[in-house]
């Protein structure tokens, strides 16, 4: 290792926070394998901080112990069950509440315009065969309806929900009908929101929530 290619400081905090971004971003899919020693060489960080960030992973239940590392946990069906009753819960009240907020004029045209051209990128994704792509769109088309509804509350338990679910679904993005189904589901929730129909919006959520669980088994 040269002197320009040593490893830089950084805190166990740092790691973790890329680490964990990567997991609501759709980066990981479930059984991939993450080593200290590729973490480390990845970031330019030495191992110490890798260590302590992946013990953080363990205790949140994103990852589980494997030989030379760990994997990315995978759902059981009780764990699939209760988090998306849990996110079929939070994403209709963020949907809900964003329509109220476009309703009463609170919502940025540049808001609608952003959540229009996520629900385009994952299905542009889709449509080319792209999975981990239309995984990462589709995770950060629930997250701007998320902030859209500008509660913080309400994001920060959707993040921790994502994190878990984000996973599996590039795994679920192979069905061809199910992506078509996404498409049309994904429009009936941004037309409800830019209608200001907190009620359509909601129950479109909902339903779009169910569906996802449903192919999640």
């Amino acid at each position: 290792m040269t002197e320009t290619q040593k490893a830089r400081p950084a805190s166990a905090a740092t790691v973790y926070a890329v680490l964990r971004s990567r997991f609501s971003d759709a980066h990981y899919a479930a059984g991939d394998k993450l080593t200290e020693q590729a973490i480390a060489a990845e970031l330019n960080v030495s191992r110490t901080p890798v260590r302590e960030a992946i013990g953080r992973l363990l205790a949140d239940g994103l990852v589980t112990p494997a030989a030379r590392g760990v994997v990315v946990a995978a759902l059981d069906a009780k764990e699939s069950r209760d988090l998306f009753a849990v996110r079929g819960a939070l994403e209709g009240l963020a949907a809900a509440t964003a329509a109220e907020r476009q309703r009463a004029g609170l919502l940025a045209p540049v808001v609608l315009v952003q959540l229009r051209d996520a629900s385009d990128a994952v299905r542009a994704a889709a449509a080319q065969g792209r999975r981990r792509d239309a995984a990462r769109a589709n995770s950060h088309l629930h997250m701007e309806i998320a902030r859209a509804a500008d509660n913080q509350l309400l994001l920060e338990a959707l993040t921790r929900v994502w994190d878990r679910i984000a996973v599996a679904t590039v795994t679920h993005l192979d069905d061809d009908a199910w992506l078509a189904q996404i498409a049309e589901q994904h429009d009936e929730v941004v037309d409800a929101i830019d209608a200001g129909d907190a009620d359509a919006a909601r129950a479109a959520m909902t339903r779009h929530i169910a569906d996802a669980a449903n192919t999640h088994r």
